[in-house]
């Protein structure tokens, strides 16, 4: 009973680990500091809230729905999914490596009223920013490796811990200043880069029957 319950919190924080890893909060913390800046420290709170639980619903959504779309909408197997989630991780990983965003990008949001902000923050930041189609396709096929319980679970401790870590953004900020999130982000695309690829070969291998 021990073993299995170690070996069932041992695959929730290995989902953990990776569901934070394609959210990347650390490689979308600095844009979303930049794209609030000069707001009240409140306001940016409250941002940062809406954001997480529009992007919890949506993957909680697709999760739920993700196997069916899949099956019978588009008649793909996870295979599929999986060769297609990890060249979208490798993709979005490199472009986010070669051509990162500049602040000017994000000066407009900044001359934007507390509720344009709010109301606006579904797109771009919830979703593709935080959210994306890497982020999507990736809860599905650990759903299909884990099972729905484990993914569940693991969701929602990713949620919490960035809940927390948005909620002390700013003072994150502060303290280990913003190159620093930078280059922690650039680190953690390479790891994703690393997933999508291992994604891809167990796609190939079963696939094409090596496994």
């Amino acid at each position: 009973m021990l073993v299995e319950i170690q070996s069932e919190l041992y695959f929730i924080l290995l989902a953990t680990i990776a569901i934070i890893a394609v959210l990347n909060p650390f490689g979308n913390l600095p844009q979303f500091l930049d794209m609030t800046e000069g707001l009240a420290l409140n306001t940016r709170k409250d941002l940062f809230r809406k954001i997480l639980y529009t992007a919890f619903v949506i993957v909680m959504v697709f999760l739920f729905s993700g196997s069916f779309i899949m099956t019978y909408l588009f008649k793909v197997d996870i295979n599929h999914l999986r060769i297609a989630g990890g060249l979208l991780l490798i993709i979005i990983s490199l472009k986010s490596l070669i051509m990162p965003k500049k602040e000017e990008e994000f000066s407009h949001y900044q001359n934007l009223s507390k509720n344009e902000l709010l109301n606006r923050s579904v797109v771009p930041m919830a979703f593709p920013m935080l959210v994306g189609p890497g982020t999507l396709s990736t809860i599905t096929v650990i759903a299909e490796e884990s099972g729905l319980v484990i993914t569940i679970f693991a969701i929602i401790v990713a949620f919490i811990f960035m809940l927390i870590l948005f909620h002390y953004a700013t003072t994150i900020e502060h303290i280990i200043g913003k190159l620093i999130l930078q280059v922690f982000s650039r680190i953690v695309l390479v790891f994703i880069m690393a997933m999508g690829v291992k994604m891809m070969i167990t796609g190939f291998k079963f696939l094409l029957h090596l496994a």
